[in-house]
């Protein structure tokens, strides 16, 4: 049986998470993103390494991806996201939110399709698609520029934004449209609708 990724999960995954984050825009707080949610930790691999006794070198060599993994103890619903602090910060920001859709997304394996899932989830956290929409970015350099992300990250993010609109739901839609609108405006939703 081929086992095919569900983006419209994936998409609406990330987009809640973005409900409950209340600080900057356009580029995302990764380490905000992360405190919003308390179980789960983060530690670098130069950490790990120091409280094994071993190098940084070492511990990358055995670990299973070079730019970051998780550990998961979904019983007691705990995570820790290690990540290659080596790396530079626009791979390091994509590399924790990837490891973060992992653990929203509860993927217990970890193969082409989970991972698919997880570009989409981390792709969704850090390109919001209203903000995309809002400031009619389109180039590479335009994500790059607003978003602090890779060249190759912006290609993505412009290559599946049609997809990402497509499965987004009209509510969560508008619900980070309203918010990401008075965090640039200033504006609280009262004062924008005229409600007390």
């Amino acid at each position: 049986m081929i086992d095919f990724p569900d983006y419209e999960r994936a998409t609406n995954a990330a987009y809640n998470v973005l409900q409950n984050y209340n600080y900057v825009f356009p580029k995302i707080d990764v380490d905000y993103i992360i405190s919003i949610h308390s179980n789960v930790k983060m530690f670098s691999y130069s950490e790990a390494a120091k409280k094994l006794g071993i190098t940084h070198n070492i511990f990358t060599y055995y670990a299973s991806s070079e730019y970051g993994f998780t550990v998961a103890d979904y019983k007691k619903d705990r995570f820790i996201i290690y990540y290659n602090d080596w790396k530079d910060e626009k791979t390091l920001r994509f590399t924790i939110v990837h490891e973060l859709g992992h653990i929203t997304l509860k993927h217990k394996v970890d193969n082409e399709t989970t991972n698919r899932e997880a570009n989409c989830f981390a792709r969704n956290i850090l390109c919001p698609v209203q903000i995309v929409k809002e400031c009619k970015l389109s180039t590479p350099r335009d994500y790059m520029e607003y978003f602090d992300i890779s060249e190759p990250m912006a290609e993505a993010a412009i290559g599946n934004f049609q997809s990402d609109m497509y499965y987004i739901s009209n509510d969560l839609y508008n619900n980070i449209n309203d918010k990401i609108y008075c965090y640039m405006t200033g504006y609280t939703l009262s004062e924008l609708y005229g409600y007390a």
